[in-house]
């Protein structure tokens, strides 16, 4: 429902029953708690199953992070190269997102599978049942500032990879100001659009193997993105 490919409008809602379903019963076997759920009522099942989805929930909602991180990276983009009026549809979720944020989003999907990040989400979500135990969901103050950490460390992130672009197309501002100074007959309002475009696009194109690097070590099983996850998980029982 929240982990990224797998909750993509594209995917129609029986494939992905069909998904949870079969990973239920894969997992299920090797699943070992601490209650007895024989003893259990009708109302402390519901209440550990609602415990297990928001669980789920937490889990894909922080791998999630970093992709908001690079639509993030986007909008700021958007705004200096002066697309920040346009938002076009995101199919995959059915949200508005800025035009250079859905680049950034599909560039990262695509490097999410090419490094088997879709695996090692479901690795995570089969290890998870080792640090929280079915019906042992408690969540602590610990928690919430883990929570924060991370929901700061997504904009941090986005920031990081927009400066490249945002830093140079600041110096062509610089550099238009100048010369609308010395040379006022120039419209440099007019000239200014192109020419952050252009420039906008050449270091998207010239920093596009530096970002692939950031996004693989990102959600590498190492990396910032999984840490976190399980940093949480630490912290919900």
């Amino acid at each position: 429902m929240t982990a990224p490919i797998f909750q993509s409008r594209n995917i129609p809602p029986p494939v992905k029953v069909v998904v949870a379903f079969g990973l239920a019963m894969v997992v299920a076997p090797f699943v070992v708690g601490d209650i007895d759920f024989n003893q259990f009522t009708f109302g402390m099942t519901v209440f550990t199953l609602v415990q297990e989805l928001l669980t789920g929930l937490i889990m894909g909602f922080m791998i999630n992070l970093t992709l908001y991180a690079v639509q993030i990276a986007g909008y700021f983009f958007d705004v200096e190269m002066g697309f920040g009026m346009v938002n076009i549809l995101d199919p995959t979720t059915g949200a508005q997102m800025p035009i250079m944020g859905q680049v950034n989003y599909i560039v990262t999907l695509l490097i999410f599978l090419a490094i088997n990040g879709h695996h090692t989400v479901i690795s995570s979500f089969i290890q998870s049942y080792q640090v929280i135990k079915p019906g042992m969901l408690w969540i602590k103050k610990e928690a919430v500032g883990v929570f924060v950490m991370a929901f700061s460390h997504m904009f941090y992130y986005g920031f990081k990879i927009a400066i490249p672009i945002i830093a140079t197309i600041f110096l062509s501002n610089v550099a238009l100001g100048i010369i609308a100074k010395l040379i006022p007959q120039i419209n440099v309002f007019i000239i200014g659009f192109p020419v952050k475009i252009i420039l906008g696009m050449m270091m998207i194109v010239f920093f596009l193997p530096v970002f692939v690097i950031l996004i693989e070590a990102t959600f590498s099983n190492s990396g910032d993105t999984f840490k976190m996850m399980r940093l949480m998980l630490r912290h919900l029982h």
